[in-house]
């Protein structure tokens, strides 16, 4: 029998230790980091950090006095990384004594996955200045002397991304390392565990799929070695992933492309593009499990057979078809504040309804329904998108119509005459329309006095939803108005004025409707909140601006 453990993986008892850190002069942070990455000493969990520790005015303090210190802060936080102050290569068996600071554009604290092994994990100075003297000549400079050492306690490196809410999917890779051949982990470059500890081990689980960041064992050596040696081996990994996330499908995350190739016959150049507004994930790779064929049309049998997958937030379920549908993590703090927000508890209080003008897989048009909103007026063009609406409202108990499984091969617009017809089982709480939102309007002046009153028009389309205002404006209840929450993405620095922007764009679109209705003409437009909702790019912020489009109170 192979002896599995013959790579000497970490101990599961065995958490902490003392690890060499380097005192590095800042002009060669960059040498010293390259060194010891090339020879994977550099842990790379810990971040390269300005040197903050301090001296006193008198040269040396005995080294016990220093481990007393360290000891009684371990005892106070035994989880808490204890910096044993610095030791000078050239200054024997003292070290100086931490009160005079340091200047920290002078000296940088590089880790290593060095560890210093003491029994009794007492330290002395010799062996800090051995352990360094040893580093400096694995990486080549052991001609260095004004690199210094600094011993801290903490967790061994892949131990410390062990202890994380993440932590079963490293130990999933490390299951998979112990039960390769011994061969091919005799060939690995250096020990799993130092190996591992600088891998990130993000993921999130979309219900029955796992779905990696693109940096997932993606560096060097791991990107050299699933390609090489490890290669035929990484099925294995992946079942052994599936087994202990309790996942049957595996995929690799990549950024929503803001264009996609063009599919129009009057573009037959192969790099003409056009934007993404179906918001297609072309990024998705799937590594492990049936996700279906990609690019399929929206047909009943495809829609029928194709992978889903769902999540839960807030209590609320949402459904989509990762490969031809996004969802956004990102927009839970909207979502949220949707659910909670005063005008909202105000309208479903009141019975009123609201519409969603790009209501995807029903990200914020949920929140409406959770809210207690009577009824939601969903439009999308991406009819895979409404799919995982109609999945997700009958999970949560809502109610659909709207749609016909006749039509879904049919142009983006439907037969207006139908509409009627398609809403009169008003027992419905969502109604859905594979269609341009530019219809929307036409579609409830037919439909005065058998709906709810709208009270809240969510416009939630990046980079800027102002396409859809005017149809937002002409959709309000034309009695008590309501509210516009008005996506866009804003330079940080021009939110302020930005709001101002907004506000006048408003009342220009407000305005020709006080001309032909005597209550419009006594409409009032404000923006009385931007909500942050992430940052979109550097500087880049999304934001939600609350317009509110009502009667002046008198």
């Amino acid at each position: 029998m192979e002896d599995v453990d013959s790579q000497n993986l970490v101990d599961p008892d065995d958490l902490n230790g003392f690890y060499l850190n380097l005192i590095v002069p800042k002009d060669s942070v960059k040498m010293i980091k390259n060194a010891l990455e090339s020879r994977h000493l550099f842990d790379k969990s810990l971040k390269i950090t300005p040197f903050t520790c301090n001296q006193i005015e008198k040269p040396f303090a005995p080294l016990d006095e220093l481990q007393a210190v360290s000891r009684a802060l371990e005892n106070r936080s035994l989880h808490r990384d204890i910096d044993v102050p610095i030791i000078n290569r050239t200054r024997g068996d003292y070290a100086p004594n931490p009160y005079r600071p340091v200047p920290p554009d002078q000296q940088y604290v590089v880790p290593t996955t060095f560890e210093v092994r003491d029994s009794t994990r007492q330290k002395n100075t010799s062996q800090a200045n051995h352990s360094r003297d040893t580093i400096l000549q694995e990486i080549g400079l052991a001609n260095r002397t004004d690199i210094e050492a600094q011993l801290t306690y903490r967790r061994h490196p892949a131990k410390r991304l062990e202890g994380s809410e993440n932590s079963i999917l490293a130990q999933a890779v490390r299951k998979w390392l112990v039960s390769l051949p011994s061969s091919i982990r005799s060939s690995l470059p250096g020990d799993p565990n130092i190996l591992l500890g600088g891998c990130k081990w993000t993921y999130t689980i979309y219900t029955p799929m796992l779905l990696l960041p693109p940096t997932f064992l993606s560096k060097k050596p791991w990107s050299e070695l699933l390609e090489g040696a490890l290669k035929p081996h990484v099925p294995e990994l992946h079942s052994i992933i599936c087994e202990r996330l309790k996942v049957t499908h595996i995929a690799v995350n990549g950024p929503i492309p803001a264009v996609v190739p063009s599919m129009s016959p009057l573009h037959d150049d192969a790099q003409s593009a056009e934007p993404n507004i179906l918001r297609s994930p072309n990024t998705l790779v799937p590594l492990h499990g049936d996700f279906g064929k990609p690019k399929l049309p929206p047909r009943e049998q495809n829609l029928k057979e194709a992978f889903w997958v769902s999540t839960v937030q807030n209590d609320i379920t949402q459904t989509w078809a990762p490969l031809y549908t996004m969802f956004s993590r990102g927009n839970l703090s909207e979502k949220t504040r949707l659910l909670t927000l005063d005008s909202v508890k105000t309208a479903a209080a009141a019975g009123c309804s609201a519409v969603d003008m790009y209501a995807g897989i029903g990200y914020f048009a949920f929140s409406y329904l959770k809210a207690g909103i009577a009824k939601v007026f969903c439009w999308d063009v991406n009819r895979w998108s409404l799919e995982g609406l109609r999945r997700g409202a009958g999970k949560n108990g809502w109610a659909v119509g709207g749609i016909d499984d006749t039509d879904v091969e049919s142009e983006l617009t439907y037969s207006h005459d139908d509409h009627e017809e398609k809403l009169s089982s008003l027992g419905n709480r969502v109604f859905m329309f594979h269609e341009s939102n530019k219809f929307a309007a036409r579609t409830f002046g037919s439909l005065k006095g058998r709906i709810p009153p709208i009270r809240h028009v969510n416009c939630g389309y990046l980079p800027s939803s102002s396409d859809c205002w005017h149809i937002a404006v002409l959709v309000l209840d034309d009695k008590e108005g309501g509210w516009v929450h008005a996506h866009e993405n804003v330079p940080i620095k021009d939110i302020k004025t930005r709001r101002h922007e907004v506000v006048e764009i408003f009342e220009k679109l407000v305005e020709p409707y006080r001309k032909e209705n005597e209550i419009l003409s006594r409409f009032t437009v404000g923006c009385f909140h931007v909500e942050r909702v992430k940052t979109y790019a550097p500087g880049i912020m999304h934001c939600v601006f609350d317009v509110s489009v009502m009667p002046r109170k008198i």
